[in-house]
Parts: structure tokens; sequence; C-alpha cells
């Protein structure tokens, strides 16, 4: 698989070094200083990777022109790179010259390597430019290094490498060198997980894995459409905004037409409810969603005199919970509908959407997480890139927090329902969760859109929503997670057309897009199309011709 940054890349500024280079009219001063003497760390979701072991600052004096053999033996500043995290590490060791710099790079000679193995020095400017430099007054930029660190699997014992650093003013510098003086910083750009494993990686001893049957078929493509997300389940999940995705899992509208679903993706670890609700753990099951909306209702209007009218955001007495999943979709029948004022708007008919009994002889009863961000005020923390990031949300979907705030700072029949908030469910058809949507960007600024907060997708750099195929840029879309929100017990986090992830009333009418696992015995058949999974010619399932 090819294309588009497939990991989560988050920048991380490790400022360890400043060097000042002064350089008289007969060469006669160089001095290099360190100026930080703590450790740097910086931790978002499962991304924790320091600089620690810092020793021998370089300190040259009366410094002149140096030969590379004198150079390479000079005493080098030594640090460690340690990745604290349980997934691969890959970074790039960076050298940023600052704006008030005014000796060429091309006077400068760099060794750097690993303790215990050899290197070549380089003059600075020979290196490759950073495509954008991290610091803010960084005149220009340099790659010194790219590296990958294993997972961490013990705490006292971390996936890490030490490193030397050794420069020098070059032996061919010339009369351009003289009374110049040099100031950069180190950066390191760390990025959280690996390129997406290929088919004959996965297939190696589990060739009937449904990984292994997607992947195959991902490798015809050009663009990578499959990516791991990284998580602790190390989800694969499709990406980008028009993957390959569509099934059809023979659901039928009233003129016996296809209605298409697509795949988000395995979904690992699962746990699978039997009618007995007895549970059974670990299991790996296809995530699938609705292609288009069954139109736009209410995630809850059935709190009519309590919260103000509108709605109750616990997920087990939604409204719309029981429309899908023993209500009118679930037998294609028809409901009574209320309109964002809680007032009879007539009765909405699912005759042609809902779904027919083969389909639901696919699908399989699971436990829904249902929790939500913690008491921190989701108002606050929305733009907040380290708090409401993919991963973030991700998490805090799989907590015990429950979603009902003490209503403290508002009125009190904004939260007088008196319901007990749960955080999981056990059903059949639910809806996305914001990292599903968030866990499904593609593109070349994949990374930097899952460090972003989510709150902040609609805006057009780096382009998020542009590269989402969740993303519905007509409708507002209902997502399952319930918000934490300062002053209701009402707010549920929905995608915004802008592609923007915030929360609002359960009563608000917006699109619904109903969400389901199939059964861990429902195969995909294989084919060899090259298209196979396209909107004119989606997977089919075995069996069904």
């Amino acid at each position: 698989m090819g294309g588009g940054l497939l990991n989560k890349k988050i920048v991380i500024i490790l400022l360890i070094l400043t060097i000042t280079v002064t350089i008289g009219g007969s060469y006669a001063f160089w001095q290099i200083t360190k100026t930080q003497t703590e450790d740097n760390v910086i931790s978002s979701g499962c991304l924790n990777i320091t600089i620690d072991n810092q020793t021998n600052n370089i300190l040259l004096n009366n410094a002149y022109p140096t030969e590379d053999s004198e150079g390479e033996d000079l005493e080098p500043f030594t640090f460690t790179v340690t990745n604290h995290c349980n997934v691969k590490m890959d970074y790039e060791i960076g050298l940023e010259i600052l704006s008030d710099t005014n000796l060429e790079s091309k006077y400068v000679k760099v060794l750097i390597n690993e303790q215990g193995t050899s290197g070549s020095s380089k003059l600075l400017n020979s290196y490759d430019n950073e495509d954008v430099t991290i610091i803010k007054e960084a005149k220009e930029g340099r790659i010194l290094l790219e590296g990958k660190l294993e997972a961490t699997t013990e705490e006292e014992n971390p996936s890490k490498k030490d490193y030397e650093l050794r420069l020098w003013l070059d032996n061919e510098a010339d009369k351009g060198a003289m009374s110049k003086t040099f100031r950069s910083k180190i950066v390191l750009n760390g990025t959280m997980g690996s390129e997406p494993k290929r088919s004959d990686e996965v297939c190696n001893g589990n060739p009937d894995s449904v990984d292994c049957k997607l992947l195959k078929n991902d490798d015809k493509n050009e663009e990578a459409q499959l990516a791991y997300d990284d998580t602790e389940e190390n989800n694969l999940r499709y990406i980008g905004a028009s993957p390959n995705n569509y099934i059809d899992i023979g659901d039928r509208d009233s003129e016996d037409k296809p209605i298409l679903w697509r795949i988000i993706g395995v979904m690992n670890n699962m746990t699978v409810v039997s009618d007995d609700d007895s549970e059974t753990t670990g299991q790996s099951l296809i995530k699938i969603i609705r292609a288009d909306s069954i139109g736009k209702w209410s995630w809850d209007s059935s709190a009519r005199g309590v919260n103000d009218g509108y709605g109750v955001n616990e997920w087990s007495g939604a409204d719309i919970m029981t429309t899908l999943n023993t209500g009118a979709y679930w037998n294609k029948t028809s409901r009574q509908c209320y309109n964002n004022t809680q007032e009879k708007q007539g009765t909405c008919d699912f005759s042609s959407t809902g779904l027919t009994e083969s389909v639901k002889d696919k699908l399989v009863k699971v436990k829904w997480n249902t929790g939500t961000l913690s008491d921190a005020i989701e108002l606050q923390i929305t733009n907040n890139d380290a708090w409401f990031n993919t991963s973030a949300l991700y998490w805090n979907e799989r907590s015990d927090y429950d979603g009902k705030y003490e209503c403290s700072n508002r009125a009190e029949s904004l939260c007088n329902d008196g319901v007990w908030r749960t955080t999981t469910w056990d059903g059949f058809i639910g809806l996305m969760y914001p990292s599903d949507y968030g866990y499904a960007v593609g593109g070349d600024e994949r990374g930097s859109c899952l460090a972003r907060s989510m709150a902040k997708w609609s805006e057009n750099s780096p382009d998020c929503k542009g590269n989402d195929w969740l993303l519905d840029s007509i409708s507002d879309q209902w997502t399952i997670t319930p918000a934490n929100a300062l002053v209701e017990a009402s707010n549920v986090f929905s995608i915004y057309s802008d592609g923007s992830v915030y929360s609002w009333n359960a009563s608000t009418a917006r699109a619904v897009r109903p969400t389901a696992y199939l059964k861990s015995s429902i195969k995909i058949q294989e084919k060899s199309d090259s298209d196979y999974g396209s909107q004119g010619n989606p997977f089919v399932l075995e069996g069904i011709s």
C-alpha cells in the first residue's frame, strides 16, 4: 500500500541545545553552549517520548577551521531518545537555525550517530531541508537523522536509543565565515505508529482473517485505504475521502433495490452478548454503517416536561435507540414523530428504510461503549488539542464517565430528568462514535488531523474534513456519545456538516446513520476486480450471488 501519511504524527519540540558561534577575524573564538538542563516531555494520548541523559556540554574555545579527522574525535554531546508507549515510534532529529543567525550552514560540519555505531560527517547544508520549520523564529531547518523505536512493553525497560552529536567549523571555511554568529535548536519530530502492514505480512499464517482479505483488495489501490489505528485494540479502519468500502449485506428497499452499507473497519477485542446475556470477549468483528442516513430524527424527544424539553442524553433510553433496535426501523413500520419543540409532527414511515429479516440475521448483539468526557467542562476543552483529539475521544468513549453534569451553574430545569446514566449498552444497532469519524481521516495531513482537536476540523488547514469519508457536507450527523456539558443533561456529540465535532441538544433533528457489527461467521467473497468495494461494485458476502 502506498500513498499518504497513514499514522499519527505529533510534532514535539524538544529544545535540548542552543548553539552560539562567534567567529573573530582570525577564527579565534567559537563557543557552543547547552542552555536546557531538564528533560522535555510532551504527551498526548499514548504518545510519550523523552530526551534524557544529556551530557558533555560542547565547549570549544579558540576554535578554528578543523579537519574532519579532528572534528570526529571531539567530545560529543550525548542524549537518549526514549519511547514510553506501547506503540511504535518513528522520529526525525532536526536542527533548526534561528533567524538571528548570520553564519551560513555551509560552513558548519555535523556528525550525529547512534552510540556504538560509526557515522560520516557532513556539511549542515547537505542534509535534507525540513518541509516546514517547527520553531516560529527559525529560518532554516535540516533533518539530521531518522529513527525508529519499538513499542515499550515494560515500563521499567522502555525502548530507547543513545545518540552522539559533534559540531565543528569546516576546514574549508573562508572569509565568509568571519565575525558571524550561528544559533540553532534541536527539534524532535515524532510519529506514533508505523506504516500499515501489507496483506502479505498480515496473511502470513492467518490467510482466512478478515484483515487479510480486506488488505488483499487494498493492495490493488495506488492510495492506501486501510490503516491500523494504533489504539490498544489496534483496529483496522478504512481511511480517506472515498475508499472502496461499500458492502451489500442484502438490505433492500420497498422496491427491492439494494441499500448499501460501508465498512468502518475491523474492530478487535469486542464483547458479543448472547440471547441468554452471556458474554464472549476478544472478538474481531466487521463494523458497518449505512452509506446514507435514514433521515433526520431527534436523538431523544421522549423527555417532554423535563430538561426544558431538550431530551435526555442517556442512550439506553433514547427514542432513536428504541426506533433502531425494537421499533419502527427494526420492524419496517412507522412511529409517531415530534419536532424540536416537542409538538407532534405526524407519522414517520420506515417501511422503505427499515431492516429486512435477512439483514437482522447477519447482525450480532454487542456491548457498546457510551462513556464520555470526564467532569472537565466540555466548553472549555473542545478546542484543546490534547483533550479533544481522536485518541483522547476514543479513550473517553470507553471510560466510566457518564455524561450527567450537576448543572449547578444554570436553572435546575435543564437537568431535572432523574435518569441514571450508564457507560455501556448491549444491543444490535447504534450510531458511530466521534472517534470513528476521526480515525477515518486520510491524506498527507492525517497525522496532523489525528493530533488536532476535532472541534477545529472545520478549518481548511490541515484539511481533515476533506479527507474523511464519514463526513456529510450537507447534514449534521448524530453520534452515540453523550456530552458532559456545563449546564445541560441533554447534550450529545454531533458531527457538523462543516467538519467539526460539538455537542447539541438531543431533541434536535439531525441525520441518523445506523451502525452495526456483522456476525463473525459472515465472510466477504474474494474477487480480483480492481474496483471491488466501490459503490458500483460493492463487497458481496459469501453465499450471496
